[in-house]
Order: C-alpha cells, then structure tokens, then sequence
C-alpha cells in the first residue's frame, strides 16, 4: 500500500516542481556584462559578452589586425588551392556534354555531385575571404576567376538553358553561390525531366 502511494505522489510531486519552475519563475531580465557568458540569465538575449578574443591579449593583437593582410590569407589560399584543383577537376570529363545522357544513373549523379561541391567550395571561400577585407576579397575572387572557372559558368549557365540542370535542385539556402550566379538564367528546354532522370 505504502509503495502503491509512492509510486504515485512521487512523480506527481516531480510534475509540480517542474510546473513551478517553468510557469511560477519571474521573467526578471538584467542586462548582461561584458564578462557574462551569453544568456546567462536564461534569456536568449545576449548581451556584448566577451568572446576570447577580448579575453587573451595574444589573439586580441593578431584577431583583426591581420585577417587582410596578404602574408596571413596567402598561405591560406595556398593550403585551400589542391580542393578548389579538385572541384575544378570533377568538371573535366563533363564539359562540353549536352546530351540527354546527363539526365540518366550515374552521369546524373555525377554532374550534381559536380555542381554542388563547385559552388558549394566557391561560396564558403568568397565569402570568407569577403569578411576579410578588401585585399583578402580580391585575392580569392581572382583564385576563382580562372579560364576554367570562367568555362565552368557557361557550362552549366547553357545545363540549366537546355533543362538539363534545374535551380530547383539547388536551394538557395544550401547553395547561395549557385543561385547568385545563375539568378537571371531561364530554363528553356525541357531537358531532364522526372520521367528521364
């Protein structure tokens, strides 16, 4: 009897306290310090919470004073060179093809792996460097400014007049470079359609 009781006011004296502490509590907000840790107060917020950049003075010196300059993004172009080579070379075998066997098993696949991993890198880089500064912006965008890369846009600007590529298939919030790019280009043919593909 005795454990009968237990097993039932126990978990419904649980619910009351977690009733309490959602519904009972005050919604005092203060504002936060430079040192608190961003919402602190449970609130979401946040306040101009000291990041560690503020907090140690050997990266406080280094954090903006050199993101635009050359001797520090130049390595960095450097190190992210073989990737872009790589995207760019996913391209090689399928330049130039405008046949329906884009729309079919593996060519499909292939081309759209191509597509976003392209554009997908191209995007993460442009807009990292663009956070830079000016000097960072105008190196990257001349490491994506190529012949090749320049082939590449036609390429695929003449996939998606030929219906061959759809923008459908790239949402703009996973591929924002791509929808950038290619915003103003109409799908013209009928291409690969789900009876193809």
């Amino acid at each position: 009897m005795l454990g009968a009781t237990t097993r039932n006011v126990v978990p419904l004296a649980v619910a009351g306290i977690v009733f309490a502490g959602i519904f009972v509590t005050g919604n005092s907000r203060r504002e936060l310090g430079p040192n608190d840790p961003i919402a602190a107060d449970g609130s979401m917020t946040a306040g101009r919470a000291a990041t560690i950049y503020d907090t140690n003075p050997l990266l406080r010196e280094n954090a903006a004073a050199n993101r635009d300059d050359p001797a520090d993004f130049e390595p960095i172009i450097k190190t992210e060179h073989p990737f872009v080579e790589r995207d760019r070379a996913r391209f090689k075998s399928l330049l130039g093809r405008l046949d329906w066997s884009l729309c079919q098993d593996r060519n499909r696949r292939d081309l759209m792996w191509a597509v976003r991993d392209y554009y997908r890198e191209r995007g993460r880089l442009l807009a990292e460097f663009a956070g830079r500064g000016p000097r960072a912006k105008a190196a990257m965008e001349q490491e994506w400014s190529t012949p090749t890369d320049r082939q590449i846009d036609d390429y695929v600007r003449h996939l998606i007049q030929y219906g061959i590529l759809h923008k459908r298939d790239f949402p703009a919030r996973n591929d924002p470079e791509f929808n950038k790019l290619f915003a103003d280009v109409e799908e013209l043919g009928d291409g690969c359609t789900a009876g193809n593909r």
